[in-house]
């Protein structure tokens, strides 16, 4: 253990846990460690995949350990009270296997028998969709309580949501059922207001529906200790759709789900491509990879968006494939979207960077209104792999001798607060408030129906925040931008991904340029982005079991209460 350079909070719990016995103490820092690497569990029985610290470990060391836990007073199976559960491959906290076992039986829950549609049902379906794709999704949520919508940009997730939507309030009415009560969602604020904006713009007639975060549909208590919606105190909706669901982590996941009424149905749409999210997890993969939930999913190929020329469409196709000569083809020809630099320093990527902004820089010298001035920041985004690549750039666009904000920097905040509704990922301009001119932070109107005028917060008044001119390409999740810059870093890294590169590329939506050397692409494409999990072996082999409290038995017919802090 002394050898291994384990994070000090994993280094405390081994030897709380773990006491003086060195393998129950290697045993508790694996788990830890694997949570904190995003694994749900430790699968012992994997060769790849693992962090730089149990990575150090061989396959001898895990056949000793595996056969010392059994015996370990801190391991036990799932009746045991122990905080560490092991089922023989896999060794898992027992908080996190608790998330698993009680999302998969949620989902079974769902995942019923499909309805029958009626033949006017039938008919409105085959007129509202020419592509058998985009109508096999929708059957799917017309007929099922769980429907899961996977595709990649342009596929048209959006267009067959609107569609669907009108087509369940079709349905209710021809059922005589009471109007339904619609939610809709998105793991951040930004998707959110995307997800709302890209509904609207479908043309689709069906009543309107704001989008809103996650963290305030559960209503997130002002503090950030839980959500006030749960199994007690269910959401009172009949649909429920979540957007961007690739972004959802275990923990939330099993939030979600125990807050919402079996009888409702769940419609998740993502791209299982994309990266997973931050915390432990890969959900919205998982669940779209399981075979016990197979009638349940639909997978969109068809790419509206970029054309059979498009140099982004088909890089995009070559990475989700793994094809990185294909890759390195695509960017060597010559596309109007796409632009590949192989080589470069730090002052040249710099440069490109503050030529990108010069645009936006300019309206801000010019005094454009706000909302100009937004619309103009968001058409070009750098996005890199890693923090310090971000932090590099932020340094080289800041001036040396700035101490606070300057006019028009881009700020990201980092940490939630519930009560300004700020999250993790927001981001706003450092812009002079025209109320007294003093410069504040400003946050254009969210997309969760709570603000539509521009907020002005006081930069004391702020929690963490950052410097946002770059970001990392997990931030960028939820997001697209008109041109987008992309940076790898210099040399290889188990951090950059087939899926992380990936996400990059598909959040530009007219013109991407990639700096990245050859090297460091060929081996982004060999590079998966697996995670170990259980839940794929729990969906095959759980039955579900009785639903439990009044999220069962769906919620009262009132208006949907989900303000943050509500809880009576």
């Amino acid at each position: 253990m002394a050898k291994l350079a384990i994070p000090p909070i994993v280094a405390h719990l081994s030897r709380y846990l773990g006491g003086d016995d060195p393998a129950a103490r290697r045993a508790v820092a694996l788990a830890c460690q694997a949570t904190q690497d995003g694994h749900v569990c430790a699968d012992l029985d994997q060769e790849a995949g693992w962090g730089p610290w149990a990575g150090e470990m061989d396959g001898g060391q895990r056949a000793g350990l595996r056969a010392r836990l059994p015996d370990m007073a801190i391991v036990g199976g799932a009746d045991d009270l122990t905080p560490l559960v092991w089922d023989g491959q896999r060794l898992s906290l027992r908080r996190y296997w608790a998330y698993e076992q009680q999302v998969a039986l949620d989902l079974l829950a769902r995942a019923t028998a499909p309805e029958a549609l009626s033949a006017d049902m039938e008919a409105a379906l085959e007129n509202q969709f020419a592509d058998a794709g985009q109508r096999a999704a929708a059957r799917i949520g017309l007929v099922n309580r769980l429907a899961l919508i996977s595709g990649g940009p342009g596929t048209g997730k959006t267009t067959t949501l609107a569609r669907l939507i009108a087509l369940l309030h079709q349905q209710a009415a021809q059922a005589g059922a009471a109007p339904l009560r619609i939610a809709l969602a998105a793991p951040t604020g930004k998707a959110a207001a995307r997800m709302t904006e890209a509904l609207g713009a479908t043309g689709v007639s069906a009543p309107a529906h704001s989008a809103m975060t996650l963290h305030r549909l559960l209503g997130m208590r002002a503090d950030g200790s839980g959500f006030y919606h749960c199994r007690e105190r269910p959401l009172t909706v009949d649909v429920l759709v979540i957007d961007e669901a690739s972004m959802i982590d275990l923990s939330l996941m099993a939030h979600l789900l125990a807050a919402l009424p079996t009888a409702a149905r769940l419609i998740l749409l993502g791209d299982r491509d994309q990266l997973a999210a931050v915390e432990a997890g890969a959900v919205f993969a998982d669940l779209c990879a399981s075979e016990r939930l197979a009638p349940c999913v639909t997978t969109l190929t068809a790419s509206f968006r970029f054309a059979g020329t498009s140099g982004i469409g088909r890089l995009a196709e070559c990475l989700r494939m793994g094809d990185a000569p294909g890759a390195i083809e695509q960017l060597k020809a010559a596309t109007d979207d796409l632009d590949w630099q192989p080589q470069f320093s730090p002052q040249t990527l710099a440069s490109a960077v503050r030529e990108g902004y010069q645009a936006y820089r300019d309206a801000v010298a010019a005094g454009l209104p706000v909302g100009e001035l937004f619309e103009q920041f968001s058409r070009f985004r750098v996005l890199c792999a890693h923090r310090q690549d971000v932090a590099a750039i932020n340094r080289a666009l800041t001036p040396p001798d700035a101490m606070l904000a300057q006019p028009g920097m881009p700020v990201m905040v980092v940490r939630n607060d519930p009560l300004l509704r700020l999250y993790n990922g927001d981001i706003g301009l450092a812009l002079p408030d025209p109320v007294d001119g003093s410069l504040k932070a400003c946050f254009a109107g969210k997309g969760d129906g709570t603000s539509a005028a521009p907020r002005w917060i006081p930069f004391a008044r702020l929690p963490t925040w950052e410097v946002a001119w770059a970001m990392t390409v997990h931030k960028s999740q939820g997001s697209e931008f008109a041109r987008v810059l992309l940076a790898l870093p210099a040399s290889i890294s188990p951090v950059v991904t087939r899926e992380l590169v990936y996400t990059g590329v598909t959040r530009a939506r007219q013109h991407l340029s990639l700096w990245s050397s050859e090297a460091v692409l060929q081996a982004a494409c060999e590079n998966r982005a697996g995670r170990m999990s259980g839940l794929c072996d729990k969906l095959g082999s759980l039955t579900a079991g009785p639903p439990q409290g009044k999220a069962a038995r769906g919620a009262s017919r009132k208006p949907l209460q989900s303000e943050p802090g509500a809880a009576p």
